[in-house]
């Protein structure tokens, strides 16, 4: 570990979650055994009118009640529709309680995480990358690097890439960005309030990268993938209109854009979202360079193992290609 024991338990990782009752749905759950000793002890965050369904795991489950969740949602709303007294909250109650929680029981960050995490892996998605995850310590080694950029920068919100998005400098320790899903957030005075329903974290983001405290960053060698499929979480609250109040409230770095289809070619046109080169205007500052190094340090080992594994891969793939491939040659008459 690179960060100091004493500060990974300072972190609280809080798994958000609404609608997904059965632990089969719940795909995160299946990593927090990772942390245990390690950072807290992980904790479940759910409305208190769904948790009595909730399929235990021996995690605690933290409660928030269901008019609150109403009234923090009307308070910190961004939705292009009014809140409707039985609508659809968004995350942001969750998420608001999450950090609630770890300044009460006095953590310093929260590792936040979205309930439907399945895979977590380095720089992109094959089996031999997530093998080098899984033999640092899987959720324990995203703690420590996302705590050490967090301890070492001004981010005060520090998360993975998600997989299935393509970034542009995947070797860089951290760049300023738009985490969501899996992050470290700092808590405590300077925290920001969360908005909603939708495109939570892209606001959260924006936000601290235009706030007087510190900026959103990536940290781009840390891959994960979520589950694309099912019901519960925000998916309710999906349409084609969710992007529309995102760009509203950021029109200088936040385009549209309008699909003919839906991402997967189902569905009714969709507006999407672009954010442009420069959105975040904080920039990354490094305040503690050898804790920052050490992370590098750690990235770069990664970067060797997973090369090797990358080639590896690769002869295997043309080995077995050509072993397919019919032969051509002479039949060694005249």
């Amino acid at each position: 570990m690179i960060t100091a024991p004493e500060i990974l338990k300072g972190v609280l990782p809080v798994v958000i979650s609404g609608g997904r009752p059965q632990l089969r749905q719940r795909m995160t759950g299946r990593l927090l055994k990772d942390l245990h000793g390690i950072t807290a002890d992980p904790v479940w965050i759910v409305r208190a009118d769904e948790a009595c369904g909730y399929e235990p795991d021996g995690h605690e489950i933290v409660t928030y009640p269901r008019q609150w969740a109403y009234d923090y949602a009307r308070a910190h709303w961004t939705g292009m529709e009014p809140l409707a007294d039985d609508g659809f909250h968004g995350c942001c109650a969750g998420r608001e309680t999450g950090c609630l929680t770890a300044e009460e029981r006095g953590y310093w960050a929260v590792l936040m995480l979205d309930d439907n995490i399945h895979t977590l892996t380095a720089f992109n998605g094959y089996p031999y990358a997530q093998q080098l995850v899984r033999d640092r310590g899987g959720m324990a080694y995203f703690a420590d690097m996302l705590a050490a950029i967090t301890q070492s920068t001004n981010g005060w919100m520090v998360g993975a890439f998600l997989d299935s998005v393509n970034p542009k400098y995947k070797f860089k320790t951290a760049r300023v960005g738009f985490p969501y899903s899996l992050f470290v957030e700092r808590v405590g005075p300077g925290r920001e309030h969360w908005y909603g329903p939708v495109e939570a974290d892209i606001i959260h983001a924006y936000q601290y990268g235009y706030s007087n405290v510190g900026t959103a960053l990536v940290s781009n060698p840390l891959h994960y993938k979520k589950n694309s499929t099912g019901g519960g979480g925000m998916r309710r609250g999906y349409n084609n209109m969710r992007a529309v109040a995102l760009q509203r409230m950021f029109p200088e770095s936040s385009k549209l854009l309008l699909r003919a289809t839906t991402s997967n070619g189902k569905g009714d046109p969709r507006v999407f979202h672009y954010l442009q080169s420069g959105a975040i205007r904080n920039p990354l500052v490094v305040k503690d360079p050898a804790l920052y190094a050490q992370v590098t340090a750690s990235y770069m080992q990664l970067s060797r193992e997973f090369t090797d594994g990358f080639h590896a891969y690769l002869k295997e793939k043309v080995t077995k290609r050509a072993a397919k491939t019919p032969s051509f040659g002479g039949s060694g008459r005249a």
